[in-house]
């Protein structure tokens, strides 16, 4: 082989290999910021939910409020759900679910934009039953409910928000703590 072509072959394979790697470096570095990008974005959208859980979470504390005025009842001497409380304690208690209500149905909208989707049905389901404690309450105020019926009545409707309420936490904990790459398959 002719010295000069053999001179233009070496440079062409050098220039050949200097532009490969070239070229692979390139692509590993896009990879890298691509996967980093993933990881920021998982990252803030973990922190969007925690918010927007925490949010929805403390929505619902005027429910405790109520619980504790129509079921618990610490602050009474001898009584519990044994017996409706009086007049201004059913009230207050409906004004304390309604405010709970309302404000875990405006939570649930951001909760329903950062998902995943199941989030949103536990948040439903939390509004749901405070909404049935608050109409057990009204109608035990309006008197359709007996007294030999406030204890079953009352207990069911308690059970059904704290169920409700341990449920969303439960899958609140579970979401937060799925590792990176995992919350696109949960959703």
């Amino acid at each position: 082989m002719d010295q000069g072509l053999a001179a233009v072959l070496g440079a062409a394979v050098g220039v050949t290999g200097t532009l490969g790697t070239a070229v692979l470096t390139y692509l590993a570095a896009r990879r890298q910021a691509v996967d980093q990008g993933k990881v920021d974005h998982e990252k803030a959208l973990r922190e969007e939910r925690r918010l927007a859980y925490l949010s929805l979470m403390q929505a619902a504390e005027p429910a405790d409020r109520a619980l504790h005025r129509v079921a618990h009842r610490d602050n009474l001497r001898g009584l519990s759900m044994e017996t409706a409380p009086d007049e201004p304690a059913l009230a207050t208690a409906i004004d304390e679910l309604g405010e709970a209500a309302h404000g875990v149905y405006r939570a649930h909208a951001q909760v329903d934009l950062v998902g995943p989707h199941r989030m949103s049905g536990l948040a439903i389901e939390v509004w749901a039953a405070i909404r049935d404690l608050r109409a057990f309450l009204e109608a035990v105020k309006r008197g359709d409910v007996g007294s030999g019926d406030y204890q079953d009545g009352c207990e069911r409707a308690v059970d059904y928000v704290e169920r409700a309420r341990t449920k969303l936490a439960n899958g609140a904990r579970e979401v937060l703590a799925l590792p990176p790459g995992a919350a696109r398959e949960a959703e």
